[in-house]
């Protein structure tokens, strides 16, 4: 059911023409949104504040990886919160043998591209909800390795003290890096997207029987798909564990890949900052709203379903719509060849000539 319901959220905007007016509001919109990021610590926020977006970040990251698959491919995955910790596990464990930096992203690095192949090999043959199925019962095998194999990723307690560059020690310097790092990898996926590869991506979504006729692997297009959104997955997990300096079992857990397909459809499907709009509500509500209400799960689910009736296209999706169209220029049809035997009949006359034709 949850695939089914992305499949039919899937928004297909990638081809769709844009008036001038409409990018040059986007790239406005896009550079005060930048500005606004980059003057964010000098405006007296507090610390607390820095780290709570760059959660939002880390976490928009993340949901862009999925909004990649789901959007481009079709495919709804429930075990990128498996593949993003594994690569905080993996980070987690190289400092535990007192790797640096460096070492911690090559083990990151492995873990994630490791998983992932997992993930896209099980995966790539099905569709649909056996797809969902597939990623579900992967990400679950990791959560349930994450729990049991306490000797490397200490069980329940999880594992602490996991430092970050030092390059990057302060919160302020470690906020801007992140800033960066969303940039970067929303212009990597923009660019894959709008390849000769998403294009492709994007025709087995639509039609999987056409492309194979033409003589496209689709398995292939899949697992190279997986792949590339799994790579950010982990990027996204490893950008984590530097944050919160702690992994544990819970970071693998099945809520939280759930998660990201909601702070996807809230954004909107297949929108480019649909994702980090969506993952700015489920932080905000789990973080800020939960410290007030109890119930915050309930009011996540009222937010979720206000969205799906009154904004079908998420909140990016929705608002680009409604700026389309005011944006859209008036224009008047070119009057058509005056046939002779039926001359134009002016409007104020209309009545009149209902009269006579009668």
């Amino acid at each position: 059911m949850l695939a089914k319901f992305v499949e039919t959220k899937t928004i297909r905007t990638v081809g769709a023409p844009r008036s001038p007016r409409t990018r040059i509001v986007t790239s406005v919109v896009i550079v005060v949104l930048l500005g606004l990021a980059f003057a964010l610590p000098y405006l007296g926020t507090t610390s607390y504040a820095i780290s709570l977006v760059t959660t939002i970040f880390i976490a928009g990251i993340l949901a862009s990886s999925v909004n990649f698959l789901v959007g481009d491919g079709g495919m709804a995955s429930l075990g990128h919160g498996a593949i993003a910790a594994a690569a905080a596990y993996g980070a987690g464990w190289a400092s535990r043998q007192g790797m640096d930096p460096g070492g911690q992203v090559l083990i990151a690095l492995t873990m994630t591209l490791v998983v992932s192949l997992v993930f896209g090999v099980l995966s790539m043959r099905t569709s649909g909800i056996y797809f969902l199925m597939v990623t579900l019962a992967v990400g679950m095998v990791v959560y349930g390795l994450a729990y049991r194999l306490s000797s490397v990723t200490g069980g329940e307690n999880g594992i602490t003290g996991i430092q970050r560059p030092a390059a990057i020690g302060e919160y302020w310097t470690y906020y801007y890096f992140i800033v960066g790092a969303f940039v970067v990898t929303t212009l990597i996926l923009w660019v894959v997207s709008r390849s000769p590869f998403g294009a492709s991506l994007r025709g087995i979504r639509d039609s999987e029987t056409r492309m194979r006729s033409l003589g496209y692997s689709v398995a292939s297009y899949r697992l190279g798909a997986f792949m590339i959104s799994g790579t950010v997955a982990g990027f996204a997990g490893l950008l984590s564990v530097w944050h919160t300096h702690f992994v544990s079992p819970s970071a693998a857990g099945v809520h939280r890949s759930v998660l990201l397909i909601v702070m996807v459809i809230l954004g909107g499907v297949g929108t480019t900052f649909g994702p980090l709009v969506g993952a700015a509500v489920v932080v905000l509500v789990e973080n800020v709203l939960s410290n007030s209400i109890e119930r915050w799960p309930t009011v996540l689910g009222l937010i979720f379903i206000l969205v799906i009736l009154f904004a079908r296209a998420g909140i990016v999706g929705s608002v680009q719509k409604l700026f389309r169209r005011l944006l859209r220029p008036r224009s008047s049809a070119p009057p058509g060849p005056q046939d002779p035997r039926h001359p134009a009949i002016p409007p104020e006359s209309n009545h009149t000539a209902r009269k006579e034709l009668q």
